[in-house]
């Protein structure tokens, strides 16, 4: 349950303040950027003023990638909705919005867009990093959730945002404050980089593995152990043979598969003894599906029978239909219901959708997105270990893919694909080796994808307790007590309100009654 300011007690010396009041002119230095038509994309250019957008914005950090610039004269026009060194960036748009770093030495100055908010502490107010810290904790955060509840498109204007309550300590526990989360926060870094690092050498043992089994190593003792083995060209006879038995039977042709030529295997790498290499048609029947027309409802309107694309297929299994097409659909299309257990390789798809591999565990058509790998009989026993080669090869088959800006695999390629065959004993027992395997790095995957989870909870935790004034321990705050600057908030507040209105006087006096 989300706590609530008023729910928040703070020490003594603490006092809550707005957002406004630790800036010298709220209206000011808290801006937004400029409405859209005041600054178009046709008038960035490559050398010039930078242009903060939206994507350069984290919780604590500035991302710099992808910088626009405007030419001086444009940055002079816009020059209200300008950034300094020093300054606070904040997001105004977005899920979570309210997001905020400090702008980096390197960029002295700079405009923002529309999406984005500027903050200029006064910082004979506030520390600057404890006021980026503030802005990124809970405390903050929620406020800016409850302002936003219920947009479809969460946005906040400038005079709520400059209403934003704001936990304010003395200036000396500031200081502290943000040097014990920063020690806390390396220390936080640096396991966080190890829990990487960690991910990272999974994914190469990961590889390795897949490497060494579809080279014959995991199984090279195994096989030593063996005797009257098989070998891989017996498989091909009888799938071979099956095939043909089933056109005897069925009286219908099928599509003839045409082996590897000596020149194609004379470029593959070498095989142990008594496997081959063989292509993916050669052990299968590669298949495809349809979009039916979106306008024919008669095609989906109480269809029941699963319809797949290629977006379900970046998980291992799909159980779960993409959408529901008609009996309809499936007669006057090219619709194919495949069986439980088909293999379905991605054709096309954003970002690493293409290449992926999947098993069917429903019975389902698919879109033309998706090439179906069929197996039956003998193929069948097959499988699982051809799974395993498309999961090995993800990288490998999606750069065959051809064409212009997005790039596509087609059932041709799938079909000549070639993989290194062995017998189904040796097959069996690789598949068993690369599970036996995996499955440990997948637990150590699962532990470390939690412990992440808990550093980023932790984050968030020693922020809270930072404040709420709960971080620095008794030591710690007799030591800020004992500065020379330390006083109350409210009297420091006070202090400043005093000067400000006697400088307002005496510039009152010099105007000679003129201002107003």
């Amino acid at each position: 349950m989300e706590e609530t300011i008023s729910e928040i007690q703070l020490p003594d010396h603490w006092a809550w303040v707005e957002l406004k009041d630790l800036t010298e002119n709220p209206k000011n230095d808290i801006v937004d950027g400029p409405f859209g038509s005041n600054l178009k994309s046709n008038e960035f250019i490559e050398v010039g003023i930078p242009v903060f957008k939206i994507q350069n914005i984290k919780e604590n950090r500035f991302v710099d990638k992808n910088i626009n610039f405007v030419s001086p004269t444009k940055a002079e026009e816009l020059s209200r909705h300008s950034f300094q060194k020093g300054d606070l960036i904040i997001t105004k748009l977005g899920n979570p919005l309210g997001l905020c770093c400090k702008v980096p030495e390197k960029y002295p100055y700079g405009i923002i867009v529309a999406d984005l908010m500027r903050f200029r502490p006064s910082t004979r107010r506030v520390v600057v990093q404890y006021l980026m810290y503030g802005i990124n904790s809970v405390i903050v955060q929620n406020q800016f959730k409850a302002i936003t509840k219920g947009t479809t498109r969460p946005r906040v204007n400038l005079t709520i945002v400059r209403g934003i309550k704001f936990p304010f300590p003395p200036l000396p526990e500031q200081r502290a404050i943000v040097s014990k989360i920063e020690q806390l926060f390396s220390e936080l870094d640096n396991g966080i980089a190890n829990l990487k690092l960690a991910q990272e050498q999974l994914k190469v043992y990961r590889q390795a593995v897949l490497k060494k089994a579809f080279e014959g190593e995991l199984t090279k003792k195994w096989r030593e152990q063996q005797t009257d083995l098989p070998d891989a060209g017996e498989l091909l006879e009888k799938i071979s043979k099956g095939r043909e038995q089933v056109i005897k039977t069925s009286g219908k042709r099928q599509k003839s598969t045409n082996p590897l030529t000596e020149d194609k295997l004379a470029e593959l790498p070498s095989l142990p003894e008594g496997w081959g290499w063989a292509k993916i048609c050669q052990v299968s029947k590669v298949g495809t599906g349809v979009t039916p027309l979106k306008k024919r409802r008669d095609f989906y309107e109480g269809g029941t029978i699963p319809w797949v694309t290629s977006g379900a297929l970046n998980e291992s299994y799909v159980n779960l239909a993409s959408d529901y097409v008609t009996e309809v659909a499936l007669k006057e299309t090219n619709l194919k219901l495949y069986p439980k257990h088909t293999l379905l390789v991605a054709l096309y798809g954003e970002g690493k959708t293409r290449g992926k591999c999947s098993e069917l565990l429903i019975e389902a058509t698919t879109n033309q997105a998706i090439a179906a790998i069929v197996q039956k009989g003998t193929e069948e026993k097959i499988r699982p270990y051809l799974k395993w080669f498309f999961m090995k090869n993800y990288n490998e088959i999606r750069m065959k893919s051809s064409g212009g800006v997005q790039p596509n695999l087609n059932l041709g390629i799938i079909e000549n694909t070639s993989f290194p065959l062995c017998s189904l004993p040796e097959q069996q027992a690789i598949v068993q080796e690369i599970e036996t395997r995996l499955s440990v790095c997948d637990k150590i995957e699962q532990a470390i994808k939690e412990n992440l989870e808990k550093a980023e909870a932790l984050r968030q935790s020693i922020l809270k307790k930072a404040f709420e004034g709960k971080l620095l321990n008794e030591r710690e705050l007799a030591e800020v007590r004992g500065a020379e600057d330390w006083e109350p908030a409210e009297v420091l507040l006070e202090r400043i309100k005093a000067e400000k209105a006697q400088n307002g006087k005496k510039i009152h006096r010099y105007c000679k009654g003129y201002c107003k």
